[in-house]
């Protein structure tokens, strides 16, 4: 009698940790799942631009430091109306 007892408390325990950790991953997936998707919406919006501006983020070194144009010769122009 002793025994079915013990062994009843066992399946019992067995079962409601089975339970709980079912419950417990389904809410975890859901939480991480809302977690990625505000970082993923972060960082779409950190990476628009406001206002219509545009951010630069790199340089090649060779450009930095070049403030003169390369190019063919610059001819004044006047607009002609049709």
């Amino acid at each position: 009698m002793i025994l079915k007892i013990i062994i009843f408390f066992i399946a019992i325990g067995w079962l409601l940790s089975s339970l709980v950790k079912y419950f417990l991953r389904s809410k975890l997936k859901k939480f991480v799942d809302q977690v990625n998707e505000a970082q993923r919406e972060q960082h779409r919006q950190s990476r628009r631009p406001k206002n219509g501006n545009v951010n630069v983020d790199y340089i090649p070194k060779d450009q930095r430091t070049s403030n003169t144009r390369k190019g063919g010769d610059y001819i004044d122009y006047e607009e002609v109306k049709d």
